[in-house]
């Protein structure tokens, strides 16, 4: 049984509640793969300079990406120690984080939710059983 500190559930409620938004999932699959200026989120991903700079301003602020400017241009990555944890849950959401198709979730991620797996899916995990004593 898992009993969080109170200290990581708070900073794992926050981290959820900096993912809690299509436009920021969709721009964090996208930075998973590589940087890209704001323009260029912008034309891949279809959402409006307004909205994208309010959304990267968030994930910058939840420290999930980092910028970088080079002359009139501003450019987005993941933030090199929050990027595992980030394309760790993307691959959970969408099976790959790595595949972005424009103004959408992942390519090849389903339609619609598997609803035969229930609601979620938890696993126990068991100690090393010895095999010579226990067939």
């Amino acid at each position: 049984m898992v009993t969080p500190s109170r200290n990581r559930a708070d900073q794992s409620a926050e981290f959820l509640k900096a993912l809690a938004n299509p436009n920021r999932l969709l721009i964090l699959a996208r930075l998973a793969r590589d940087g890209a200026s704001v323009g260029d989120l912008e034309t891949e991903l279809g959402i409006r300079q307004p909205t994208l700079s309010q959304q990267l301003a968030g994930l910058r602020d939840a420290g999930l990406v980092e910028a970088r400017r080079e002359a009139k241009q501003v450019f987005y990555c993941l933030h090199p120690r929050r990027a595992a944890e980030v394309t760790g849950v993307l691959n959970l959401l969408f099976g790959t984080a790595t595949s972005v198709a424009p103004g959408g979730l992942s390519v090849g991620a389903p339609s619609r939710p598997d609803r035969s797996i229930g609601a979620a899916q938890f696993a126990r995990v068991m100690p090393a059983v010895d095999q010579e004593s226990h067939p």
